[in-house]
């Protein structure tokens, strides 16, 4: 069988995010597909990002988030009976509402989807998945517990003034330790130190942002806005946070189902994440694996607790974090589970 890709963003295209695990918007975000790939061509079968073949020697073709009735291979297709159509949603609601407009659907025989609701309702037309994950084994913080932080914050600035979102959530948190705390937090990412609109014209800022990457002194502006920010992360996230024994891991977000890489990413280096976001996250994730922030109603009542836990105290929840990871509960949210959840429903060995 030959099976194609198309992502929405198109850096990943031209057949980069085959072999490419790396990410404009965090650290090896597409391992998924690169993983994918491999085990799709072990069983026997061509795969390859639709800009690179013919339309038409294509079996089934796979768009990684809705395409708009503006790209023009889709244009071409969805006139077509072959290949086969069918969608992958990724991005969540905030950033890509027109992926969960249901007409939009019409065009693709199945649909992959976290979004348990909508294959609750369609199981045959909507297929569940979890996002997935890289599993980093080993790298719990050999940093001993006395000598580790108390907590940090590592995400890139962002704002929005759309319902639910959490940004503004983050920004809460990091203003409450810098007045109460300063000594016990650091703030780590990019343009916490930039220039950029808030309110209404948040809109704006995507141009900004690609600005600020291209040219080369708008690059150097600066502001001081916030203190504890201690500049962007140079190494991989995980060793970073080695150095932590709590990071502040919000989604961008509140919706049911949608659990991202940010806790993930704390439990494979052994930092216990302080969570908000999916308000089911306990259907998936066991309650002792980190600290949740909605059993807590004030910033000082979260700080008085995490820097009053013992040792003994902190070395339960890595236990719990271990006993998790060694579980077969993790495995839908890796990339290894994707793989399985695609080639079950789509591809057998030839």
């Amino acid at each position: 069988m030959n099976i194609g890709f198309w992502n929405f963003y198109n850096f990943y295209n031209k057949n980069r995010m085959l072999s490419d695990s790396s990410s404009i918007v965090g650290e090896e975000l597409a391992y998924f597909i690169v993983h994918l790939t491999r085990q799709l061509r072990q069983l026997g079968h061509q795969v390859a990002t639709i800009d690179m073949q013919d339309l038409g020697s294509f079996d089934k073709i796979f768009f990684l988030d809705y395409p708009t009735r503006f790209n023009p291979y889709f244009r071409r297709l969805r006139c077509r009976r072959h290949p086969e159509l069918h969608l992958v949603l990724i991005e969540p609601t905030i950033i890509r509402p027109d992926n969960y407009d249901l007409r939009k659907h019409r065009p693709f025989q199945t649909v992959l989807t976290w979004k348990k609701d909508l294959c609750a309702a369609d199981p045959q037309k909507y297929r569940l998945y979890h996002i997935p994950n890289r599993v980093l084994s080993g790298n719990f913080s050999q940093v001993p517990f006395a000598r580790r932080k108390l907590c940090t914050l590592i995400n890139s600035f962002m704002v929005s003034d759309r319902p639910n979102e959490l940004y503004s959530e983050r920004t809460r948190a990091i203003r409450w330790f810098e007045a109460n705390a300063r000594q016990d937090f650091d703030l780590i990412g990019t343009e916490w130190d930039k220039p950029l609109f808030t309110g209404r014209l948040s809109v704006l800022n995507l141009g900004i942002r690609f600005a600020y990457r291209r040219i080369s002194w708008l690059n150097r502006l600066k502001v001081n806005r916030f203190p504890s920010h201690i500049g962007p992360n140079r190494k991989p996230k995980h060793l970073t946070l080695h150095d932590y024994r709590f990071c502040i891991a919000y989604e961008n977000y509140i919706e049911t189902d949608y659990i991202s890489e940010k806790i993930f990413d704390c439990f494979f280096a052994g930092c216990v994440p302080i969570y908000l976001g999916a308000p089911n996250v306990l259907d998936s994730i066991p309650r002792d694996t980190f600290v949740d922030k909605r059993n807590f109603t004030t910033y000082e009542e979260l700080y008085r607790y995490i820097s009053g836990l013992s040792e003994n105290e902190y070395n339960g929840y890595c236990a719990a974090i271990d006993s998790f990871l060694q579980s077969s509960t993790l495995h839908p949210f890796t990339a290894e589970g994707f793989a399985e959840t695609f080639i079950s429903n789509y591809c057998s060995p030839r």
